[in-house]
């Protein structure tokens, strides 16, 4: 097979992956029409069928793929980073930025957290515990270092990521006609690291 054709059969894999996040997200799993997807990625009915199984792969390869955006990000900001902290503060503000831009790649994981389908459930949990892990690893190494003091890392990662996923629910109602992303995020981090008690 030749890569051309892989290249063109990739292309088309991704198209459908991102029709299928709007669709789902629009509609959830049971509302969403496989028809409709193939006839948004510019594919006949049936051909879906020979890009992924069932409804229930093409979801769960859907919400893998919106995850890749964010592991990729945080893996680019850690490697290119020496600074713990300085690497976990890119990291958190990359997080809300690109959650607000892609909200429908955010939507997707919220939804499937709280899924009745187990299998969606436990794909969702899977997925935030590898971006939990990395953000634990950068606060064990700023706890090493002596940024920050001795602090349970896997809670503090769950706090920090609790606080940026209430920023970007409440960022389009609240914040964006008040001021830009980059203004409330650092707003927001320099009340998590240096704290709201005056020295």
């Amino acid at each position: 097979m030749s890569s051309g054709h892989n290249s063109a059969r990739e292309a088309k894999r991704k198209k459908i992956l991102e029709e299928a996040i709007k669709e789902f997200v629009a509609k959830g799993f049971t509302g969403a029409n496989i028809n409709k997807i193939a006839e948004n990625s510019g594919i006949g009915k049936g051909t879906i069928y020979l890009y992924f199984k069932s409804k229930e792969d093409l979801y769960v390869e859907a919400l893998n793929q919106s995850n890749k955006l964010w592991m990729e990000k945080a893996r680019e900001i850690i490697d290119s980073n020496p600074d713990p902290y300085e690497a976990l503060k890119e990291m958190l503000k990359v997080d809300i930025i690109v959650s607000v831009r892609r909200k429908e790649l955010a939507q997707l994981w919220i939804n499937s957290f709280f899924a009745d389908n187990k299998r969606f459930s436990e794909t969702a949990a899977a997925v935030f515990e590898e971006y939990v892990k990395l953000i634990q690893d950068l606060v064990k190494e700023c706890i090493k270092k002596g940024i920050f003091r001795e602090v349970d890392p896997r809670t503090a990662a769950y706090v920090l990521l609790g606080l940026n996923e209430l920023l970007i629910a409440f960022y389009e109602p609240l914040f964006k006609s008040k001021a830009s992303l980059d203004n409330i995020t650092g707003t927001i981090q320099d009340m998590i690291f240096t704290g709201l008690e005056k020295k």
